[in-house]
């Protein structure tokens, strides 16, 4: 797509095993109102059909033989982009048309911006029921609220200068999906440059849709997570993640205090009333699911959301005990 003179901006799409998105991927970024984009698709040694998909649309495809994560993905898609703005996007999100074209504009009028990060949809990319709908929905509300000044990068949708990358470097290549080099280096960006979250680039995420698979991903980014909340005290939980603390410790401490009915009916107040915190915690988060949604999806997110904030609360648990016995462990954000 070439066109007005304007900025030309690198959409650098890592991808693993996404043959069922990454035509839908595609097909929203050629679709965008904005004229001058080049297309980068890094296949990660995919075992399915996504490179040979990513072909068909006639951007540049860069097979790798050995999977190596998104980190690494990713630094190959910037170094074999040419674009002033590199846009990066996953292969299981589809943009608004819009989204480009509103994030160049963001950057064009705050020249002192360093990324500009899109949010999710209300709605799946490919609807595969409820659990997908109530994380989409759940998803949505909480990036919504913190539209504004961020140090938290959303890389599956969101545009960096490429001044920003080339003094800062990439993505750290140690760091595994798991390990969240996505967020590390979006805290890498914020220590040096603004950075804004913003409504008007929206990208429709085709999210999983079975609580196992949500709940490991939330264990493992949680107690990851620990070393860099704990190193940089100035990172602030209650605003950044995307489940509260209140919410978090509410969840935790009302499974923890359920034995206690069976020494008296009178501590049974104990458990009651930190699930009830967890609700109230929660009040906002649901009237918008019941205004998006109806009722019928009510039931679901509040059980769904405090099974992985018991999830998440029992991982940051564990990775505060890692950070005292490993010091590997405790280093593993720091840079070379």
């Amino acid at each position: 797509m070439t066109g007005s003179g304007s900025a030309l901006v690198s959409v650098v799409i890592p991808s693993f095993n996404t043959a069922r998105t990454i035509g839908l991927c595609l097909e929203s970024v050629l679709a965008q109102t904005y004229p001058d984009i080049e297309v980068v698709v890094v296949d990660d040694a995919s075992t399915d059909a996504t490179a040979e998909i990513a072909e068909r649309y006639g951007c540049l495809v860069i097979r790798r033989s050995r999977n190596q994560g998104p980190a690494v993905s990713r630094n190959r898609g910037i170094a074999a982009s040419s674009g002033e703005i590199v846009f990066f996007l996953d292969s299981d999100v589809a943009l608004a048309p819009d989204a480009v074209e509103n994030a160049v504009r963001v950057l064009t009028e705050n020249p002192s911006y360093g990324a500009v990060w899109g949010i999710y949809g209300a709605r799946p990319l490919v609807d595969d029921g409820l659990v997908e709908r109530v994380q989409v929905l759940r998803a949505h509300y909480r990036q919504r609220r913190k539209l504004g000044p961020t140090s938290i990068g959303h890389f599956a949708g969101g545009a960096v200068r490429r001044v920003v990358i080339d003094r800062l470097g990439g993505f750290d290549e140690r760091l595994s999906a798991n390990y969240n080099e996505d967020t590390e280096y979006g805290l890498r960006i914020a220590d040096h440059f603004p950075m804004v979250r913003t409504d008007t680039v929206i990208g429709y995420h085709d999210d999983d849709h079975q609580v196992s698979a949500i709940l490991r991903k939330y264990l493992r980014r949680a107690a990851s997570l620990v070393p860099l909340f704990i190193t940089r005290r100035g990172l602030r939980p209650g605003r950044e993640a995307t489940h509260r603390p209140p919410e978090i410790a509410a969840a935790f401490l009302a499974t923890a205090t359920l034995p206690l009915p069976a020494f008296s009916w009178y501590l049974a107040v104990a458990p009651l009333g930190f699930a009830a915190a967890f609700i109230v915690a929660d009040l906002r988060m649901l009237a918008f699911v019941r205004q998006t949604a109806g009722w019928r999806l009510l039931a679901p997110c509040v059980s769904l959301g405090y099974l992985y904030s018991l999830g998440i609360s029992v991982a940051a648990l564990y990775g505060s005990l890692r950070y005292l016995v490993d010091p590997t462990f405790r280093r593993r954000y720091q840079l070379p």
